[in-house]
């Protein structure tokens, strides 16, 4: 399982991203129901990542090639980060009622958006620094002394 420490690192940063990937996929505001979604949220995230991490922390052969594998990490990061892109420039046009009131709304596409979150959530709960070898001491060489 992902170190708690790693976690505690990652959800204010999850969570500004949750922000402002939810507030700006969403037709209404509601200041209770967004607050309780915003504190909520990430933490959901986190834990659906952390469970689909588990093969790759449970599996040794997976999990060695897993950690420190920079290329695959670089590889994600640029697919959430497109992903959130493509999301933002690709409109959406929801048209609903909400208590009496009519609204006609285009708004970032919420999938890609929530995919993008969802895939740099996974990256940032379970990348990690390879583990350091451990250092054999040299042996002693012996002293021959003057022969």
């Amino acid at each position: 399982m992902a170190p708690v420490s790693q976690l505690a690192i990652a959800y204010p940063f999850l969570g500004a991203m949750w922000l402002v990937v939810m507030m700006s996929a969403s037709p209404t505001y509601e200041f209770l129901g967004s607050l309780l979604f915003l504190m909520i949220g990430p933490i959901f995230a986190m834990g659906l990542a952390v469970a689909l991490g588990l093969p790759l922390r449970l599996n040794h052969r997976l999990s060695l090639w897993w950690v420190g594998n920079w290329a695959t990490y670089i590889v994600l990061a640029v697919a959430g980060a497109l992903l959130l892109v493509w999301g933002y420039n690709k409109p959406e046009r929801q048209v609903g009622e909400i208590d009496g009131f009519t609204y006609d709304v285009v708004l970032p596409d919420a999938g890609l958006l929530m995919s993008g979150f969802l895939l740099l959530t996974f990256l940032a709960v379970n990348a990690g620094f390879p583990r350091r070898s451990k250092r054999v001491p040299p042996t002693p060489r012996k002293f021959r002394g003057a022969q």
